[in-house]
């Protein structure tokens, strides 16, 4: 430490040396001035809390021309002092401004006066800082302030959050992919970059040094580790959109009788350029044709009424299965229909059966005994005895014939009643079994006989219990439905066994299966499509932030151009601005160099460095402010 602070003390005096070195002055009583510029390093010192406690300005004030001048420097602070380092010449403040006398160089053709200014600590909480740093410590986890850290062991832990707090709404204008002018508001940023850069840990007092980063949140330190002393350097660009404009930086180290420089962070306002090669265009015409492609995704999903399209087909072919269910639906219950109807066709056969066999046939069968009675009854010829009760009417009729033999009535008897008997016997046996009848005319076929038909009774019935049972068979084939109308799943072999069942076998996966599936389908297309239109919508912005990035750009650099002075600056003069932040030294030396000498050391460092020293800048070159 004390190394450090030996080299810290011999910097300051190498710095002074440069600064004071005398310049060649060749005065003028009359003169005139040609340009000025006016460049301010806002240097800002942070109090044990890591939070802004006072402010300095150190200010160049180049002078391009000839002759003797009085510049007038305008301020908007109220400033504590104001010392030149550079020369002798008084700086007087009058009416809030400046006024620095300048000898201009006739060698050089510029005068330089650098400055020292300190605001009043009233006037430090009324600046609006572009960028707001906070700086917070911690000890094994605990939060700590810097000055309580000294002389302490643990696991150090420095975060330093930063803000880029100058976004406002702007419009912009740019030509879009299709060629149309556009306006728009979008909140654009002076570009600042922060560079915590020489933040030294001693490696006999710090160990496991790391600087990790969160993509999008935190940049990653680099961590050095260079003769002993390890150096951690962060570059932060708060730079929206291409980079947060809410950042922090995460210092951690094992650390033991803890002393801690003052480390620098700078704030410099600039777009940085980089040998990043510019793949935007391609990029572009890659999101140009995934545009097309997703434009081709969400033509082909289409809609239910646009034909042509996936959504379309998805929906014919659901209406298709809807119709052929219904269709199968319709025909179940039509075959379940004709299937009542052979039932109570088999119903009635059963019962036609049952009367045939139980009535009929019985009564035919009844008939023929009634007609055989009958033809006992008659009887036939043979030898005539006494008539009775039991003996036919033919014998009868032929007992009369032989007691009335000789007279007329046994002519009757003999050529007319036994003829007329015995045909009516003959008759009656033709009715009961067949044959030909006797009729006044001569003998006819008689098909119509009581067994005939008996026959024909009985062939009947068995025709119809054949015919029950194809009917049975049928209906068994055909199948049946139960509550509600649905199929009875009868199944053989893994099989439907019925019409019925083989129907509700397709019907059942065309409503279980296939219209969810094709309801499926189209939920996916529609979100397939949906998503389509949302990625070409995401796409159409990308493309739109393309188009705009041009004028983005160019809207931060007029910011970064338009940030040139933080107390103000001679009329009509050029200025530039940067800021550095100082953190407090952590020392149990009580006598320690204090931050303010170091402040001072860093800002002449910082300012050779971007090329604002006499020797680096040319009168005709102006001054850069890009770093």
């Amino acid at each position: 430490m004390k190394f450090r602070k030996a080299s810290k003390w011999l910097a300051l005096t190498i710095c002074l040396l440069l600064v004071m070195a005398p310049l060649a002055s060749a005065a003028s009583p009359k003169g005139s001035i040609d340009k000025i510029q006016d460049n301010e390093l806002v240097v800002s010192t942070l109090n044990d809390k890591g939070q802004v406690e006072d402010i300095k300005v150190l200010a160049h004030l180049r002078v391009f021309g000839k002759g003797e001048q009085k510049i007038e420097d305008r301020t908007a602070y109220e400033l504590s002092s104001v010392r030149n380092l550079y020369g002798k010449e008084k700086i007087e403040l009058k009416n809030g401004k400046l006024v620095v006398p300048v000898t201009i160089d006739a060698a050089t053709g510029f005068s330089d006066t650098y400055y020292l200014a300190e605001l009043k600590s009233k006037e430090v909480s009324k600046v609006k800082h572009p960028v707001s740093v906070k700086v917070k410590y911690y000890l094994d986890g605990k939060p700590m302030e810097a000055s309580k850290l000294a002389g302490k062991s643990g696991h150090l832990k420095i975060v330093c959050e930063l803000e880029n707090l100058t976004g406002e709404k702007k419009e912009i204008e740019y030509e879009n992919n299709e060629g149309e002018i556009v306006k728009t508001k979008t909140t654009v940023y002076t570009p600042y970059v922060v560079s915590l850069s020489g933040w030294e840990l001693d490696n006999d007092k710090f160990t496991n040094v790391k600087a990790p980063g969160v993509a999008g949140k935190s940049p990653e330190g680099v961590v050095a580790d260079i003769q002993g002393i390890t150096t951690v350097t962060w570059s932060a660009p708060l730079i929206p959109p291409k980079y947060p404009a809410k950042q922090y930086t995460v210092l951690e180290a094992d650390a033991k009788d803890i002393e801690l420089p003052s480390f620098d962070i700078a704030v410099i306002p600039i777009v940085p350029t980089t040998a990043e090669e510019d793949s935007l265009g391609t990029v572009e015409e890659s999101l140009l044709t995934l545009y097309g492609a997703f434009d081709s995704i969400e033509g082909g999903i289409g809609a239910p009424d646009k034909d042509a399209t996936l959504l379309f087909g998805l929906n014919a072919i659901k209406g298709g299965l809807i119709q052929l269910s219904e269709g199968l639906g319709t025909l179940i219950g039509k075959v379940a229909t004709v299937n009542q109807g052979l039932s109570k066709i088999s119903s009635g056969l059963n019962t036609a059966q049952g009367a045939l066999n139980s009535q009929i046939v019985p009564a035919m069968q009844a008939q023929k005994q009634v007609v055989g009675s009958v033809q006992q009854v008659i009887g036939g010829p043979g030898t005539p005895v006494a008539p009775g009760p039991s003996t036919s009417i033919y014998n009868d009729v032929s007992y009369l014939r032989v007691a009335l033999a000789g007279t007329p009535a046994e002519a009757v008897i003999t050529q007319a009643i036994q003829p007329k008997l015995q045909a009516v016997n003959a008759n009656l046996g033709v009715l009961n079994s067949g044959g030909n009848l006797v009729t006044p005319q001569g003998t006819v076929p008689f098909p119509a006989s009581i067994s005939t038909v008996q026959a024909g009774v009985q062939q009947v019935s068995a025709g119809l219990g054949q015919a029950n049972a194809g009917i049975g068979q049928i209906s068994t084939g055909l199948g049946s439905v139960g509550r509600g109308g649905q199929p009875v799943m009868t199944m053989s072999g893994g099989q439907p066994a019925t019409i019925i069942a083989a129907l509700g076998a397709m019907q059942q996966p065309i409503n279980q299966q296939m219209i969810p599936g094709i309801v499926q389908l189209e939920e996916g297309a529609f979100k397939i499509g949906d998503g389509s239109s949302q990625a070409k919508k995401g796409i159409a912005e990308g493309l739109e932030t393309f188009a705009a990035v041009p004028a983005i750009t160019e809207a931060l650099e007029d910011c970064a151009e338009a940030e040139d002075s933080f107390l103000g600056k001679p009329q009509g003069a050029e200025g530039a601005v940067s800021y550095v932040y100082q953190t407090q030294e952590v020392s149990r030396d009580k006598n320690a160099m204090t931050a303010g000498i170091i402040i001072i050391i860093a800002a002449f460092i910082i300012l050779f460095a971007i090329g604002r020293t006499p020797q680096q800048v040319a009168p005709s070159e102006g001054i850069s402010k890009e770093a």
